[in-house]
C-alpha cells in the first residue's frame, strides 16, 4: 500500500494536551500497576505461571480494543499474543509488537521499593518493566483508545525476549504471514536525551553461553591440597582474562575481522547529539572512571563495536560461613554482543575454539551456548519514518534524530521478513536503568508516548 504523506503544517502539537488532559490518569495508572505487578521473568521457570498471567493480561486489553482475533500461540507457558484489530477496508496495516516478559530483579536488597510493587517518586514510575517493555507496550496500546485509529492493527506481543524469543522465531518460521503488514512498529527503545527522540538503524547482536571449567574430580580440602591442587575458581579467572585483555580489547581469533567502523558522515552525526562523556560517567553509569577501547568515542564503543561481558560467576562455597575448599568446577555466564557483519553461529565457533587454545592442559573447558541473534540493520528510508517524526514534533517539539543501539532485539529482523519497514523507536530515557534495580520510566514520557502513538496511527492512517 502507497502511503499518503499529509501536510507538514498539520497543528504542531494538536494532540498532545486535549487528549491526555481527557484520560484518566489515576485509571491509567491503577491498570499499569496490575501489569507491573506481575512477576513475568521468562530465564525463571518457577515465574512461568508469571508469564502466563501477563499473557493474558494482554489478550484482556486487546480484547477490550475490539480484536476480532486474540490468539495464544507458540507455548503454554510463554504465549505469543497475537491479535488482530477491527478491520477498515482500505487502511494500512500496523504491526505492533513487544514483550511481558522482563528481566530478574537481582539483586533485591538494591532496589529503594520492592521490584514488583510499583510506586511513583518524584514524577518517575519504578518497577520493574517500567521502561522494559511493559511500559511502551502499555503506551502502544492505550494511544489506540479515545477513537479507533483509519488503522488495520496486527499485535504480536511476546514472552521471551529477555531470553532469545525461540517461541516466537519458531512460530515465525511456521507462519511467517504472521509479519505481513505496511509497517511494523517496535517501541523498546529510548530517547538518546532528554527531549531528542529517535529512530534507530542498527541493534547489536547477542551470543549469550557459559563457559565452565573443571579441575578434578571433586572439592578438596585447602589445607590437605592446597599449594599443589589446581583450584577451578582461578584457572576460570586466569582464561578470562586471556579472552579479554585489561585495555578491552576481545582477544578471541578473528572476532573483529567482519568489524567495520562507521561512516564519516555517521561519526560528525554523533558528534551533534547532547551526549557528553562525564554525564554519562557520573549520572548514568555512577562509577569512577570508563573502561573499554579508549582509541574511539564512548558512543562508537557503546553502538558500533563488539563487547564481550561477564555477568555471573558460579562455583566453591558462596554460602554463610566459612568452608576452606578448593572448588572442583567453576562456571562464567557470559556474553558478548555482536555488530554488523558478525554472524552468531561464527562467533559461536570462534569462542569455543578460544576457549579451548586458551585452557591449560590440566584443565578440561567447555562452553555451552544459551542463546543469541545476529545483529539488525535497518534502512530509514520509508515514508513512515517521516510519520513519526511529524508525531513526534507536533506532541514533543522535535522530530526523531537516527541513532544505534547498543542492545539487542532478536527478532527485529524476522519482523521485516516479509518486507514491512520496521520502526524501531521508543519513549524511554537513557537513564531508566534497564536490567537494574530502580528500572523506572517518567510519567511525562508515558502520557508524552500516547500521544505520539496515537498521532503517529492518524497520520499512518491519512488524518
Amino acid at each position: 500500500m502507497t502511503l499518503n504523506l499529509p501536510p507538514t503544517h498539520s497543528l504542531a502539537r494538536r494532540a498532545r494536551l486535549p487528549y491526555i488532559a481527557r484520560m484518566d490518569r489515576e485509571r491509567l495508572l491503577r491498570e499499569l500497576y496490575e501489569f507491573l505487578r506481575i512477576p513475568s521473568v521468562s530465564t525463571l521457570p518457577a515465574h512461568d505461571n508469571d508469564c502466563r498471567a501477563a499473557a493474558e493480561w494482554v489478550a484482556a486489553e486487546l480484547r477490550r480494543l475490539g480484536c476480532s482475533e486474540v490468539e495464544f500461540l507458540g507455548s503454554e507457558k510463554h504465549p505469543v499474543v497475537w491479535g488482530v484489530g477491527p478491520h477498515v477496508p482500505g487502511a494500512p496495516t500496523l504491526l505492533l509488537y513487544g514483550h511481558y516478559d522482563v528481566q530478574p530483579p537481582d539483586p533485591l536488597h538494591e532496589w529503594t521499593t520492592p521490584p514488583f510493587e510499583p510506586a511513583v517518586r518524584g514524577g518517575r514510575l519504578y518497577a520493574r518493566g517500567a521502561a522494559d517493555d511493559k511500559g511502551q507496550v502499555f503506551a502502544m496500546l492505550k494511544a489506540i483508545d479515545g477513537g479507533r485509529p483509519p488503522v488495520n492493527f496486527r499485535f504480536l506481543i511476546e514472552g521471551e525476549e529477555e531470553y532469545g524469543s525461540k517461541v516466537l522465531f519458531d512460530l515465525l518460521k511456521r507462519e511467517p504471514h504472521r509479519t505481513k503488514a505496511d509497517v511494523a512498529l517496535v517501541a523498546d527503545m529510548s530517547y538518546v536525551a532528554p527531549d531528542w527522540p529517535a529512530v534507530y538503524s542498527t541493534l547489536r547482536g547477542l551470543c549469550y553461553g557459559e563457559i565452565t571449567v573443571r579441575t578434578a574430580k571433586s572439592d578438596l580440602h585447602s589445607g590437605e591440597y592446597g599449594g599443589a591442587a589446581p583450584n577451578a575458581h582461578e584457572e576460570l579467572a586466569r582464561l578470562l582474562g586471556r579472552l579479554k585483555g585489561e585495555d578491552g580489547r576481545v582477544n578471541v581469533p578473528g572476532f573483529y575481522g567482519p568489524v567495520k567502523r562507521p561512516s564519516k558522515s555517521e561519526l560528525a552525526a554523533w558528534k551533534k547529539l547532547p551526549f557528553k562523556e562525564k554525564d554519562f560517567l557520573v549520572k548514568r553509569v555512577q562509577a569512577k572512571g570508563l573502561t573499554g577501547l579508549k582509541k574511539f568515542s564512548v558512543l562508537e564503543r557503546l553502538w558500533a563495536l563488539p563487547t564481550f561481558e561477564i555477568h555471573g560467576i558460579l562455583g566453591g562455597f558462596t554460602g554463610q560461613g566459612a568452608k576452606t575448599v578448593i572448588p572442583a568446577e567453576a562456571t562464567a555466564k557470559i556474553s558478548l554482543r555482536l555488530v554488523p557483519n558478525q554472524k552468531l553461529n561464527k562467533v559461536q565457533q570462534q569462542v569455543a575454539a578460544a576457549v579451548k587454545r586458551f585452557a591449560p592442559k590440566h584443565v578440561t573447558a567447555t562452553v555451552k551456548f544459551l542463546h543469541g541473534a545476529d545483529p539488525a540493520q535497518i534502512k530509514l528510508d520509508h515514508p513512515s519514518f517521516k510519520l513519526l517524526d511529524q508525531a513526534f514534533r507536533e506532541v514533543v517539539g522535535r522530530g526523531t534524530v537516527a541513532a544505534r543501539a547498543g542492545g539487542s532485539i532478536p527478532v527485529v529482523p524476522a519482523l521485516g521478513a516479509s518486507g514491512a519497514p520496521v520502526i524501531l523507536t521508543g519513549i524511554g530515557l537513557p537513564d531508566d536503568r534497564l536490567h537494574a534495580p530502580d528500572e523506572k520510566l517518567d510519567l511525562k514520557q508515558l502520557w508524552d508516548g500516547i500521544a505520539v502513538f496515537k498521532r503517529f496511527y492518524e497520520l499512518l492512517g491519512g488524518q
